[in-house]
């Protein structure tokens, strides 16, 4: 064992394409039909499209196996398990405010007319013993018809999420996400809104869509009325029953952006009579004979669906090869070096907006390679004092370490740490060897 890696075990924190203006999309799984439109309107963000395009079985379903791809997930917090400072996430229960998922999951925000779950399991809990990984996941309304609840538009729920880079116009990119579809969970989330007694009748429906954007949606700008009133669309829309209740099941498709998008809306953006679903039309039309009948809205049948939704994923299909150089350095060598100066600012812990480029080459090595723990470094020169060096190069070291956890690498896979001006490794005499020895270092610590 070499002195590098010594300190990090003492320390333990740790094929058909269909074809858009400019919008290309490539829906992979077993009886969806993806649902595009094309009316060359001119939306602030998103394509608009009419085109209903049915496949053959060409998406797939893939039932309780997760992936393992080299790919960079551009999806911050993709699987809801980051939560803000001081948030609370309680097992087993619901939202109650529009303000409380934002203010809870870390990187995603929801809109006004909406409370959108963020949903803890618990072995106790009746209704979620499970995620589909990690403890967390999101829950969302995509189906509740308006004369249920009595109200003027249908009862649907979104999210926004943010992605780490700006996607690139012209390239393919993979889609995919985890849902489950539990009639349990249905009754039980619209039993607490409306009481106990309130008539449930949970179905299947499609339309779980995607909907694209440079800048983020406003609050106002993502809500059944507001869709209906801008006809905004998704520009990938997954429009077929999500079947499969009480199990997850994996959503995927490929498309390809027109535009650098860097934030994505969830949800349902069609009306409930536009969405397709496993009522039949006599059951139905029964439901709202009964509805128009009683007055009181927790009287009233609710046919709803209510989707939890976990892991999104969004990637390059085809990603780059990694450099040569670091692959081959930490595979051989165990060892690869970044300097300094190309991820900080003189004198700053604070990582430069360029130096994702740099660390986005050794994410992509880790995501290779899950198995490998990596210790991560933080070395100065000898200007200054013991104490404000030793300082910075712990920051420096913990800013990579930080960077590398949003970006989803298992936190218990990163040690950290600064050694400041103790381990030169050239002399600090001259201006090339400051330069040398202001570095971090990753080391692989087990593979």
């Amino acid at each position: 064992m070499d002195k590098d890696s010594d300190f990090f075990l003492i320390k333990k924190n740790a094929p058909t394409f269909i074809k858009a203006k400019g919008w290309k999309a490539n829906i992979i799984t077993t009886n969806f039909r993806p649902h595009f439109t094309n009316k060359n309107a001119d939306t602030p963000f998103c394509q608009m499209f009419h085109h209903h395009h049915y496949m053959n079985k060409l998406l797939f379903f893939i039932f309780l196996f997760p992936i393992c791809t080299a790919a960079q997930n551009l999806v911050v917090n993709p699987s809801f398990e980051q939560i803000k400072p001081d948030a609370v996430v309680v097992p087993c229960e619901f939202t109650q405010y529009s303000y409380d998922f934002p203010r809870r999951a870390a990187h995603w925000t929801s809109f006004r007319d909406g409370t959108p779950d963020l949903l803890r399991a618990a072995e106790n809990c009746d209704w979620l013993l499970q995620v589909h990984s990690g403890e967390q996941c999101l829950g969302i309304i995509t189906f509740l018809p308006a004369e249920d609840v009595g109200q003027r538009t249908d009862f649907h729920e979104f999210v926004q999420g943010q992605l780490s880079a700006p996607l690139k116009p012209g390239l393919k990119y993979k889609l995919e996400c985890w849902v489950l579809n539990d009639s349990v969970i249905a009754k039980t989330h619209l039993s607490k809104v409306y009481g106990p007694k309130t008539p449930v009748v949970p179905l299947q429906s499609g339309n779980l869509g995607f909907c694209f954007s440079v800048e983020p949606f406003k609050l106002n700008e993502i809500s059944p009325a507001a869709i209906a009133a801008t006809k905004r669309r998704p520009q990938v829309n997954f429009a077929e029953i999500v079947g499969a209740s009480g199990s997850w099941i994996k959503l995927a498709t490929t498309f390809i952006p027109d535009r650098p998008f860097q934030h994505f809306t969830v949800g349902n953006f069609f009306s409930d009579k536009l969405t397709i679903n496993d009522l039949s039309a006599e059951q139905h039309k029964i439901i709202e004979q009964k509805n128009t009948s009683l007055a009181a809205p927790m009287d009233k049948i609710k046919r709803v669906n209510y989707l939890c939704i976990d892991n999104v994923y969004i990637a390059l299909e085809n990603p780059p090869p990694l450099p040569v150089s670091l692959e081959k350095a930490l595979l051989k060598d165990k060892k690869y070096t970044f300097n300094a100066g190309v991820l900080f600012d003189s004198g700053k812990a604070d990582l430069r907006p360029e130096a994702g480029v740099e660390l986005d080459s050794l994410l992509a090595f880790l995501q290779k390679f899950p198995d490998v723990v990596l210790g991560i470094s933080g070395h100065t020169d000898d200007v200054g004092t013991d104490e404000y060096n030793l300082d910075l190069s712990e920051r420096r070291a913990k800013s990579v370490q930080d960077y590398l956890e949003i970006k989803g690498v298992r936190a218990d896979h990163l040690r950290s740490r600064g050694f400041g001006e103790t381990r030169p490794v050239a002399e600090n005499s001259t201006e090339p060897g400051r330069q040398a020895n202001r570095r971090v270092e990753c080391i692989v610590l087990k593979n």
